[in-house]
């Protein structure tokens, strides 16, 4: 009988924002024309706040980079199915039979572009990989991937933590226009939402539920298993 480690069913991926978007896909002064409020009774500075907040956990509860930034991604492997040889007869479906994966998808999208990719050695030494020689981007499909070339093999990463970073960035646009009008709606309400229920003990949870914005933003996530 041969013994084998039990095949690890989730890749361990760290991620990390790096670069920030410049602009709100919601100004102040939409805000306030939203909750037909003016600029005394709701200031700048506190309207970009509740705006800021609610672009901030619709991001995070879809996947969804509303303007441009830049993330990074960290994975021990890359998804090549390395497991030491066994013998034996394994059984399962036949995708999992066939070979193991030769892709990447990228955690936010709509993906713009692979900014870098990294490996690194034993002693984290890094490597700058050729992303147009190994890779293929797609920026199609949501999630975005990065998909190695059938001519290609995955680069060589040997250290144990974090052996391959990524970097990559994601978003409509640079501008607020850019952002699906749904989507800026869905920030409006949210934002006007949390504000007027402000001291009701309304938290950014309810604001995003009882606005209408949870609703709205289902047309534009993608189920994840």
């Amino acid at each position: 009988m041969t013994l084998r480690p039990a095949k690890l069913l989730y890749q361990y991926r760290g991620h990390k924002q790096t670069t920030a978007p410049s602009v709100e896909p919601v100004t102040a002064a939409e805000l306030r024309t939203h909750l037909r409020e003016t600029a005394t009774g709701l200031p700048d500075t506190e309207a970009e706040g509740y705006i800021a907040e609610a672009r901030e956990y619709i991001e995070e509860q879809t996947g969804i980079a509303l303007i441009t930034q830049t993330w990074l991604m960290a994975l021990d492997r890359w998804p090549s199915g390395q497991e030491p040889w066994w013998s034996g007869t394994r059984q399962g479906a036949i995708s999992k039979l066939a070979g193991p994966s030769r892709e990447v998808r990228l955690p936010r999208y709509p993906l713009q572009s692979i900014d870098s990719v990294t490996v690194y050695d034993e002693a984290s030494n890094a490597t700058v990989v050729s992303v147009a020689a190994t890779f293929d981007v797609d920026t199609y499909q949501t999630p975005g991937r990065l998909t190695l070339k059938s001519s290609a093999t995955w680069p060589v990463a040997l250290r144990d933590t974090n052996g391959v970073e990524v970097s990559y960035i994601s978003g409509y646009g640079d501008a607020a226009t850019d952002v699906p009008a749904a989507i800026r709606g869905a920030v409006r309400r949210m934002a006007g939402y949390h504000y007027a229920n402000r001291g009701d003990g309304c938290g950014v949870g309810n604001a995003y539920t009882m606005s209408g914005a949870e609703t709205a933003m289902r047309a534009y996530m993608v189920a994840r298993i």
